[in-house]
């Protein structure tokens, strides 16, 4: 019998809500920074049992649904040419800035671009066994647009004008950058699958700055295509983009099997857009878990007590956890999940 978690992915109905946290693996947690202290954070994605041992920290503590394993959506971005460090937030050797720049770009194998990540996923997939076998083990990556983001502007990373004015001005060269970063993501993931990642999520973090015509034509053709690459591995793919309220309707058409909202996105009122034909995940502020222990259990309780059904449902924040989130809190939060609808 599959999981809480893919049960409710795939649409069906449970006895509960299944529940993890985006971001759950990382700094709000004292044992991890005592980790990044020593080894630094590329010194813990690119060593699979630092990352493994950073992906299982949460569960232990808190006993979510799932573990999502450590890394960071700009990983990939090392097999395809460029040098990539964090001080203390993400920095990109290089910029796409030409056609020619977008011609300069590798598609590498996931097994020689990124083996750390998959070899973390082997050892999590089989070290959760003992920690929670009943929690799933998700993979990740960054949507095209996402991703783009980053490779075409060198900060702040904001508002990413850059980027938008490059695919306006040479519309060509930046269709062939989203087609390249749209075959590097869809190997990365289909190895995730294969390395043992029962589910994946899709982070377009940057796609609610566009307009819903921009996101027709900049994102959304480009998640179609690398979730169609999936489709052989029959396991549930989430899509997860900030902002993106109004671009519901069309996140719809994604093929997607689930659906996961920020924080300024009413819940009720995507659970009717949806009406049942694809999963709905998320969406507590987390800003909300700085309230009182208290607080947080009555705001949990109303949001899932705000949903019309039981089905096809996954707790969730509506953004990563913040780095000071009380861990009494997050405990609180997933117990009363578990409480039950």
């Amino acid at each position: 019998m599959d999981s809480l978690l893919l049960r409710a992915l795939n649409g069906e109905s449970t006895e509960r809500a299944p529940v993890w946290l985006m971001r759950q693996a990382g700094r709000y947690m004292a044992e991890y920074r005592a980790l990044k202290e020593q080894h630094g954070f590329l010194g813990l994605c690119r060593n699979p049992e630092l990352a493994c041992e950073v992906t299982l920290q949460p569960i232990r503590a808190f006993y979510p649904d799932a573990a999502i394993i450590f890394a960071d959506i700009l990983l990939p971005a090392e097999g395809m040419g460029f040098e990539i460090e964090f001080n203390p937030g993400p920095k990109i050797g290089g910029r796409i800035r030409h056609a020619d720049d977008v011609s300069k770009l590798k598609v590498t194998d996931p097994l020689q671009a990124t083996p750390y990540v998959l070899d973390a996923l082997k050892l999590t997939r089989s070290e959760l066994k003992s920690v929670h076998p009943e929690a799933s083990l998700l993979g990740f990556a960054g949507t095209p647009w996402t991703m783009a983001c980053y490779l075409c502007d060198q900060g702040p990373y904001k508002h990413f004008l850059g980027t938008q004015v490059f695919a306006a001005q040479q519309p060509k060269a930046f269709a062939r950058l989203l087609d390249t970063i749209t075959e590097v993501t869809s190997q990365y993931l289909a190895a995730q699958f294969e390395s043992g990642a029962e589910a994946v999520q899709l982070f377009d973090s940057w796609g609610g700055n566009l307009t819903r015509e921009d996101y027709k034509r900049l994102s959304l053709p480009y998640i179609q295509k690398i979730i169609e690459s999936l489709r052989p591995y029959n396991k549930p793919v989430i899509l997860y983009v900030n902002g993106g309220g109004h671009l519901l309707s069309l996140l719809s058409q994604s093929g997607a099997n689930c659906l996961s909202i920020d924080s300024r996105t009413s819940l009720p009122a995507a659970e009717e857009l949806l009406d049942g034909k694809i999963a709905l995940q998320g969406n507590l502020d987390p800003t909300h878990l700085f309230r009182t222990k208290a607080e947080v259990i009555e705001e949990t309780r109303a949001m899932l007590s705000s949903l019309k059904n039981h089905k096809g449902y996954v707790a969730n924040l509506g953004h990563g956890i913040l780095q000071a989130t009380p861990p009494e809190n997050v405990k609180a939060f997933i117990d009363t999940v578990k409480e039950g609808w």
